[in-house]
């Protein structure tokens, strides 16, 4: 079906001229009746509703009611930009997402680089807003103002990249002249955390955004490199802040390495923190050689081709080539920080060229590859405990199992056999499976898996992460260190370890000096600045014992002498906080003379207590409650 796009004929009063980066028009698209319309927005609303992610949840808000559930027709998946898409700054040709996701329930923003926010911009389109569902597979094709709903059952079954290949050489066209944005099996069999990948490497994986794609039936939008021009208000002033943005990110010993390596240093950087997942929250210590997995150790090895983002010369979101071991000579994309924890430290697996190869055909199967890493870890770990059999899984896993991986992703890809269990999503997997293998599972009681850490060793994250309604941290830290406890790099959070004999001990936790962090059955990492002989009796592992899953307590005040430079006694109140599990009000106050000292504190502020394990609540669910249902998360 193809349409001409056209303004509405309804009469509307004459408003301020556009801000300076703006496009003006909404291309609206309808699957289920196939019209297609561009509606105009004015400078008071872009200025209202900033960015894309303004934007799409001005419109979700407005238009998708409460019984519009993921799988509505009438749920809408919106595709917008932000002011500066298009033009000459860096790290703005990308793309959000907005919809009700499949995961939560909830609102959902994902956001993706590459080509396609500019090539949208180009094109003389703010957002795209989709409703409806196709009655058959459907692509989007636009170009400029000739907008096409086009058969796309040649393109069933393919995965991201093939289908990426198919459209260009159906149109013509290469490189960074179109750009794609497709779902692959994964998608289109509604796998819950099913994702949308574009341009050879970005992907919008949050909340099953891809799984509400795939219910609408529209296998991709394809837009050509438009030929609309942007204006800026003050375009010298604009290059003049962009040119001070990339020195800046140069220069600066705080940003250069973003500029010169992405996310690679995470993995070191959060295994020092024992904020790095490890064989599904088993542990967080590994006797691998971690400075083989350093940022240029990482990218030692690999062929590189450039393949940056529009306007943007930040220095990853390379396609690389394996040389050598089983898939020498494949082109993949490097992993970011997220790639090299779900498909690589989170199932147990550290051969960096295996790592690189599973996280690109976990892209092109269109599944994020943060909430595969938990689904697989939580069925890695279950085969290893003997809580699932080879019969219920179809096969053997095991932690490092590269190839098993991938078939499980299959399996998970096209629902097959028991993928069709896991194509849920951990929560609802494990809730369907039972037993002692549930109490194995990582996710939120929202309904999604957390972001790719160990949140043990990150408290700050667990408000953001246990509920928002993506299950993610999508805004930075979510609270300022001291809300939790911190007093800056030095200070430090009193967390309790209880010995084999019963008694707590007192670790910090906050800055770079970290506690212990442990899970059921499980030692994990000493503190910094402790004698480790001294834990070593709290800290062995044990098969089937070990620190006890409630053994671990945060308590948000800092007492005086306790922290990083030294503990003060432990007092009556905080053994009730480890044995009762809770801070009560009359807890707060430290024992045998010790007051907490003063801290910055916000205005209705209270004190913060968090568990050691919050993202994992069907570990200790007592017998008889009932899981929280994904629609009461929205």
């Amino acid at each position: 079906m193809t349409a001409r796009t056209k303004s509405p004929t309804t009469t509307t009063r004459v408003a301020r001229p556009l801000p300076g980066g703006y496009a003006g028009k909404l291309l609206r698209v309808n699957l289920s009746t196939g019209k297609v319309w561009t509606q105009p927005w004015g400078p008071e609303e872009m200025r209202e509703q900033l960015g894309g992610v303004g934007l799409g949840a001005r419109i979700l808000y407005d238009e998708v009611g409460p019984k519009a559930h993921w799988d509505h027709p009438e749920n809408r998946l919106i595709m917008a930009t932000g002011p500066l898409a298009g033009l000459p700054v860096w790290g703005t040709g990308g793309l959000t997402v907005v919809t009700r996701g499949a995961m939560t329930g909830g609102a959902t923003s994902t956001q993706a680089n590459g080509f396609f926010g500019a090539a949208l911009k180009y094109s003389g389109y703010d957002a795209i807003v989709i409703q409806g569902q196709a009655r058959k597979l459907s692509y989007l094709y636009i170009n400029d103002d000739v907008v096409e709903i086009r058969d796309a059952a040649q393109l069933a079954g393919k995965d991201t990249w093939e289908t990426q290949q198919a459209l260009e050489q159906e149109h013509g066209l290469s490189g960074h002249r179109m750009s794609v944005y497709s779902i692959g099996p994964a998608g289109e069999h509604l796998v819950r955390f099913a994702a949308i990948h574009g341009d050879y490497g970005h992907v919008a994986s949050k909340n099953g955004c891809g799984a509400v794609m795939g219910k609408k039936r529209l296998k991709a939008v394809c837009i050509v490199s438009g030929t609309k021009a942007l204006a800026a208000y003050d375009a010298r002033g604009l290059v003049q802040a962009a040119d001070d943005i990339a020195h800046d990110l140069k220069t600066d010993p705080a940003a250069s390495t973003l500029y010169n390596w992405g996310t690679l240093p995470g993995v070191v950087n959060l295994y020092k923190l024992g904020a790095l997942p490890i064989k599904n929250y088993t542990t967080n210590v590994s006797r691998v050689d971690l400075g083989e997995w350093e940022p240029t150790k990482l990218r030692d090895g690999f062929d590189h081709r450039g393949h940056q983002c529009n306007a943007c010369g930040m220095h990853h979101c390379h396609i690389q080539v394996i040389r050598t071991g089983p898939h020498a000579g494949e082109r993949v994309d490097e992993p970011e920080y997220e790639g090299w924890s779900g498909a690589g430290w989170q199932i147990g697996l550290t051969d960096r060229e295996a790592v690189t190869w599973l996280n690109t055909r976990i892209d092109r199967a269109c599944v994020d590859v943060n909430e595969f890493g938990w689904v697989c870890g939580w069925v890695m770990e279950c085969m290893e405990k003997g809580y699932l059999t080879e019969e219920q899984v179809g096969f053997r896993l095991a932690f490092g199992d590269a190839d098993g991986a991938y078939r499980l992703l299959q399996m998970i890809s096209h629902r097959e056999g028991f993928g069709a269990i896991l194509a849920e999503g951990t929560k609802r997997a494990a809730e369907a499976v039972g037993g002692a293998a549930a109490k194995c599972a990582v996710y939120t009681r929202k309904g999604a898996a957390p972001r790719g850490h160990d949140h043990r060793g990150r408290w700050e994250e667990m408000l953001d992460t246990c509920t928002a309604s993506t299950g993610t941290l999508e805004t930075g830290n979510p609270v300022h260190p001291t809300e939790v406890g911190q007093r800056g790099l030095a200070g430090g959070l009193l967390v309790h370890l209880q010995d084999p004999d019963g008694e707590p001990r007192p670790c910090a936790v906050g800055g770079h000096r970290l506690g212990v962090h442990a899970r059921g059955g499980h030692a994990l990492r000493p503190a910094h600045g402790r004698d480790p002989a001294r834990l070593q009796p709290a800290l062995r592992h044990r098969a089937g014992g070990g620190v006890p899953v409630g053994a671990l307590r945060l308590e948000a005040r800092r007492w005086a002498g306790q922290g990083p430079r030294g503990h003060g006694p432990l007092g009556a109140d905080g053994r009730q906080l480890v044995r009762q599990g809770r801070l009560r009000s009359e807890d707060r106050q430290a024992q045998e003379g010790h007051a907490p000292r003063p801290r910055p504190r916000l205005a209705g502020q209270g004190a913060v207590v968090g568990r050691a394990e919050p993202c994992r609540t069907a570990r200790r669910a007592k017998h008889g409650d009932t899981a929280e249902r994904s629609e009461a998360a929205s």
